[in-house]
């Protein structure tokens, strides 16, 4: 009988051919990462379409939009409602909460406006309306923690954690913000209809005739990320422009304290060490800026900042996401564009515009393009040329 000699691999023929294979992946992981950012982006600027959709829808069978918040207060029907100014009761429920019927969440929205309310799986009973932080015993009222999946970017990373019964980490989230306009001080103020330049404000409601703009150039929504946990570390190098903020910043109502402001932040951390709050974005329920709310002053993935030590006071809230390069805007006319970082912002130092129809009130806004297109009747016109 012939021998037939069989020829295997050596070991160093299969250590050459392993090593050959990780350098392939090595090479393709990225493009497949990038591939897959790609398609959440996608995803995400569909979202933020939708939402925006259903705000016109909102304003089409109302003739105004919702306000960034307000709504029937804990304990009686609300604060001094005046509808012939078109103010609204004084809770902070969210202008999203009041557009959820036209993003097929009628249900949530009975659930919400429904007294008393039953939770269905412990049977604890509300028999008054309830701040959109407070939960209740054993966090029982469940519209507060139920995510709307519409309301939510791919991208993020940022997730309510289940097992919490307090009112951030607790709660549902969103990352499509309403447009508050381009002015620091007293921006969340809902005592008199000019206190924001833009579409959305606390207890008032805005009319498209309002936008002299044109709604094509005035914003709606803005992206913002949220922080990956509500129990993230504290503290300089560890504390994220997605979903945080600075607070006690003074002097923002000069351009002295928009810089700052901005000055409290490097690339995406925050590098002061003093407290701040994981707010952005964590309770889609509550309309106030800290939480819902963005203003075009410091463009893109810059700091977020609040003149006092709480999410109750007015500040700057800047757009951000997780895209690394800018975040998605939706328009007046349902237009969607991701404006980049460097988008034209103007000069950071100069005097923010006031509200209440005070002095610098009606001027066009000192933040370039980015200021342009959050006001609705600054006659401040922007083009695309500046946001390339």
């Amino acid at each position: 009988m012939k021998r037939r000699n069989v020829h295997g691999f050596t070991l160093v023929e299969l250590l050459v051919v392993i090593a050959i294979i990780g350098i392939l992946v090595g090479l393709l992981l990225p493009a497949v990462q990038a591939a897959r950012e790609a398609a959440r982006r996608m995803s995400c600027g569909n979202n933020i379409r939708q939402v925006g959709l259903a705000f016109l829808n909102y304003e089409s069978a109302f003739k105004r939009f919702p306000p960034g918040y307000g709504g029937p207060a804990p304990g009686g029907t609300g604060m001094d409602p005046d509808p012939n100014v078109g103010r609204m009761g004084v809770n902070r429920w969210s202008g999203t909460l009041m557009a959820l019927p036209y993003m097929e969440q009628q249900q949530l929205y009975n659930q919400i406006f429904t007294q008393p309310y039953r939770n269905p799986i412990s049977g604890v009973t509300f028999n008054a309306w309830l701040w959109p932080w407070d939960m209740g015993p054993n966090s029982a009222f469940l519209p507060w923690r139920t995510q709307v999946a519409s309301l939510r970017c791919p991208s993020d990373p940022g997730r309510m954690n289940p097992d919490a019964n307090w009112f951030d980490d607790g709660s549902a989230r969103t990352n499509y913000m309403m447009c508050y306009g381009d002015t620091t001080e007293n921006n969340h103020i809902n005592w008199h209809p000019a206190a924001n330049r833009g579409m959305f404000q606390g207890r008032y409601q805005k009319r498209i005739s309002e936008a002299s703009d044109g709604m094509a150039f005035t914003a709606l929504l803005g992206e913002a990320g949220t922080t990956p946990s509500q129990n993230m570390a504290w503290g300089g190098g560890k504390f994220r422009v997605q979903g945080g903020m600075a607070v006690n910043i003074g002097g923002m109502n000069s351009g002295t304290g928009v810089l700052a402001c901005r000055n409290t932040a490097q690339g995406d951390r925050y590098v002061s060490t003093s407290l701040g709050g994981h707010w952005r974005g964590v309770r889609w329920g509550d309309g106030h800026p800290s939480f819902s709310g963005f203003t075009t002053i410091l463009p893109p993935n810059r700091a977020s900042c609040n003149a006092g030590g709480g999410d109750w006071d007015w500040g700057i809230f800047s757009a951000s996401s997780y895209h690394g390069s800018g975040a998605h805007v939706a328009f007046g006319d349902n237009n969607v564009r991701f404006i980049p970082n460097s988008v034209d912002a103007g000069d950071a130092g100069r005097d923010p515009p006031l509200g209440l129809d005070g002095a610098r009130s009606n001027a066009p806004s000192p933040y370039g393009a980015w200021g342009a297109m959050g006001t609705r009747d600054a006659s401040d016109l922007w083009d695309a040329a500046s946001i390339e």
